[in-house]
């Protein structure tokens, strides 16, 4: 009797160390992956991760993290049936989401943006979503010149369909491109959105950069305006994007989403000025591209 207690007890205790060994394993995996997360986009990963998770219900709350690594801003997944069955198809060459199936190995998943077809209920109400004509030409001649005068390092990447763009102050964090001794400022733009899209995002961000959210510019063209409040900045943002898109032919949403951030600002702390400014700042480099 004493004998098979003691298997029994091995047998457990051998259990226990397999199951403490996948969670050290998992652990490290998935927190390593969150504190780069923190890395680059601050304390604020924290509630993005918290927040996302919460709003894919209809995955397990491990597979929704999995999405949001693989696919920051993703709107909806599902698989390539699940699409297909209210007539959207996946894209030729998109990349699926990888995630864990119950007893089985692995699932793939497609996000929104990955699909065309049937539109989805609220799809035209996105507020970045531009819509009007520019050619690749145009667009190439916009990047080439912010790139090569305004130090900024544009890169085009696979998020999702909630995640327009970014922008980030290298000088703060020159370890997010430590290759490129001359970059001074990094946008990251959705390459899934069309090309007017990617401009009115473009703009956005350049707005974020000219008006000083990201810091001051080290040859003294703006302040520091980092302070301020998130509202304040998206407002001015937002106001440079729908110039300069505007003025450009574009249609865009930005109007229906500065009258809902304009109900939260203190217009005392935003500067007219900074908004014309950089706004004037993306269209002399379009005219000059």
């Amino acid at each position: 009797m004493k004998g098979k207690q003691a298997d029994l007890f091995a047998e457990i205790s051998s259990s226990s160390r397999r199951r403490l060994q996948s969670f050290a394993e998992c652990a490290a995996a998935i927190d390593g992956l969150f504190q780069d997360a923190v890395k680059h986009e601050g304390n604020t990963a924290f509630t993005s991760y918290i927040e996302f998770a919460r709003r894919m219900s209809n995955l397990s709350v491990y597979n929704a993290m999995l999405v949001r690594v693989q696919r920051p801003g993703a709107a909806a997944v599902a698989t390539e049936k699940k699409w297909n069955s209210i007539q959207r198809h996946v894209r030729p060459g998109a990349i699926p989401i990888v995630v864990l199936r119950p007893f089985g190995p692995v699932s793939f998943l497609y996000e929104v943006a990955d699909t065309d077809g049937f539109p989805l209920p609220g799809e035209d109400a996105n507020p970045f979503v531009a819509r009007g004509e520019m050619h690749e030409v145009e667009w190439g001649h916009l990047l080439k010149h912010h790139r090569e005068k305004n130090a900024i390092r544009i890169e085009e990447r696979n998020f999702g369909a909630l995640l327009a763009g970014n922008a980030r102050n290298l000088q703060a964090k020159p370890s997010l491109v430590p290759d490129v001794a001359q970059t001074e400022w990094l946008v990251q733009l959705n390459q899934n959105h069309t090309i007017p899209t990617r401009f009115a995002t473009l703009a956005h961000e350049l707005g974020h950069i000219f008006c000083g959210h990201c810091g001051p510019d080290p040859k003294g063209r703006w302040p520091d305006r980092s302070s301020l409040p998130y509202e304040v900045h998206e407002t001015e943002a937002e106001a440079v994007a729908y110039l300069a898109a505007s003025r450009r032919g574009l249609d865009v949403a930005s109007m229906e989403y500065l009258s809902e951030l304009i109900k939260k600002v203190d217009f005392r702390q935003v500067s007219l000025y900074a908004i014309f400014e950089a706004a004037n700042r993306v269209e002399t480099r379009m005219s000059e591209g």
